[in-house]
């Protein structure tokens, strides 16, 4: 159901959630009023996922499964607590991944709904959980007072290997194909090229977008999260 109405209203909401979240930002310029919010939002996803869990224990039994180790699953799990325990030096490191797997979600939900047929309790919960990593992610550096660097991607990209090593060593352990390791079926032309050989498409791909945001952040930053002080008048 990927480009139905159903898909287009939860987006919908979720871009305008992240919307009035950055005009509050903006507005206040105020680091700790920043770090409120980001713990309000981060304590919303962490319900979020606590509930995903807990729903499918109840109608499906406990299984190790349940908790997932996806790249998104993974970082509504620790986002929250980054923020929640106020581990700011960690802000740069978490913030792409989570902003590039909301937004390609609520872009393109490619297995949000199958299993729910539309509009479903568990097809919204993630769904706004995939908001949230995107509104938060923009968030980060209002609440930790850093700035976006091409020279700093590392960071990121250390993020990103933490999420791809994990779903790495958990789809073997648990024969569960988490990040596409054991198997690109269902992905759009990847899933044409047979295993591993696509990581050697991925991963460069994966490289070469972090830049690209980056560099798009760099000016965002410059515009809105760390405004130049205006010129006193002569």
């Amino acid at each position: 159901m990927t480009f139905s109405w159903q898909h287009y209203l939860l987006s919908l909401i979720c871009f305008g959630i992240s919307y009035f979240v950055l005009r509050a930002h903006i507005k206040h310029q105020d680091q700790a009023f920043s770090q409120r919010l980001c713990n309000v939002l981060a304590f919303l996803m962490f319900s979020f996922e606590v509930f995903r869990i807990a729903w499918l224990t109840y109608y499906y039994g406990w299984h190790l499964e349940n908790i997932r180790f996806d790249w998104c699953n993974q970082v509504c799990f620790w986002l929250p607590l980054i923020v929640l325990f106020d581990a700011k030096a960690l802000y740069p490191y978490i913030d792409l991944p989570a902003f590039g797997g909301g937004l390609a979600v609520l872009i393109y939900p490619l297995w949000i709904f199958y299993d729910y047929g539309g509009i479903h309790v568990m097809s919204v919960q993630s769904m706004l959980s995939h908001g949230l990593m995107l509104t938060i992610a923009l968030s980060l550096p209002f609440a930790g007072n850093y700035k976006r660097q091409l020279k700093t991607v590392y960071k990121p990209l250390i993020g990103v290997l933490c999420l791809l090593v994990t779903a790495f060593m958990m789809s073997y352990l648990l024969k569960t194909n988490y990040l596409i390791m054991l198997s690109a079926e269902g992905i759009p032309l990847i899933s044409h090229i047979p295993w591993p050989y696509y990581w050697l498409v991925v991963l460069p791909f994966i490289v070469a977008l972090a830049y690209l945001v980056t560099h798009f952040f760099e000016k965002w930053d410059q515009k809105w999260v760390h405004p130049r002080p205006i010129k006193a008048l002569k």
